[in-house]
């Protein structure tokens, strides 16, 4: 009975030395776990990896409004001037609502002009981030109008592009077909503008300057521009927005900047 107990102890330490042999010579033959965990790792996972003020506004409503802004303003290949006034206005407009954030403003110029996203994605987004909010986003697609007519004409691209918007915003189509409708018509014709008119817009004498011009005209797209975001607002019709005025103002500046120009030549 001794032999036998000593002959199955001898195989236990022969066997456990083979194993320990073969550990020693390869550690790792175990599955390789460790390799797979930093595969699937991501830095952006790690909760103890401070967000930066732009990544953190992205995410939001009005990040994605940010991103939205520019993917829209590229999309005919030029910004014309009222354009940039409006974008910088609105721009202004939600940063107010960010006042959390800090460096809210710098952010949001940031976003729009790093934006990489492509309008669809961002559109969709904006109507995630907007559930139970129609009136906004109709608001939102009445802006982008004003943005694509903000050089006197609809380019067939921004037309297409908002109608994409407006599809993936889920606008009801007499809601959108009305918005639309009116900025064709309200742009069909022209404005009449006289150098004395223009004079009396911006408050500004016959020997004013280029900065007299530049500053009176910011300043007066300021005052009578519209804050979208603003709830009284977003519940106003097409005929309340401040739209005609805004164009009246810029064909102002263009006959005074013109004036200048053809002083400065002759």
């Amino acid at each position: 009975m001794e032999v036998v107990l000593l002959i199955i102890a001898g195989v236990v330490l022969y066997m456990l030395y083979n194993g320990f042999q073969d550990y020693l010579k390869n550690p790792y033959k175990r599955e390789n776990s460790s390799n797979t965990f930093n595969a699937e790792y991501k830095p952006s996972d790690n909760p103890y990896i401070e967000m930066t003020s732009v990544d953190r506004i992205k995410k939001t409503e009005f990040g994605i409004l940010a991103g939205l802004l520019s993917a829209m303003a590229a999309s005919d290949g030029k910004i014309c001037k009222l354009e940039q006034e409006l974008i910088k206005n609105l721009l202004d407009d939600i940063a107010k609502e960010l006042e959390d954030y800090k460096d809210a403003r710098e952010a949001l110029q940031s976003i729009f002009d790093e934006n990489k996203d492509d309008l669809d994605s961002l559109a969709r987004a904006f109507e995630e981030a907007t559930k139970g909010e129609y009136k906004k986003r109709l608001k939102v697609v009445e802006f982008l109008f004003a943005l694509a007519y903000a050089d006197g004409k609809l380019d067939e691209v921004e037309r297409e592009k908002i109608i994409d918007i407006a599809a993936l915003f889920e606008l009801n189509n007499d809601d959108f077909n009305k918005l639309y409708d009116e900025f064709e018509e309200k742009y069909s014709s022209g404005i009449e503008m006289t150098k004395s008119r223009a004079l009396e817009l911006f408050e500004l004498g016959e020997d004013f300057s280029k900065e007299d011009l530049e500053s009176a005209y910011s300043k007066k797209i300021k005052d009578n521009k519209q804050n979208i975001l603003l709830n009284k607002n977003i519940n106003k019709s097409f005929k309340d927005s401040p739209y005609d005025t805004l164009r009246e103002i810029d064909c102002a500046y263009k006959l005074l900047s013109s004036s200048l120009d053809s002083a400065t030549q002759s």
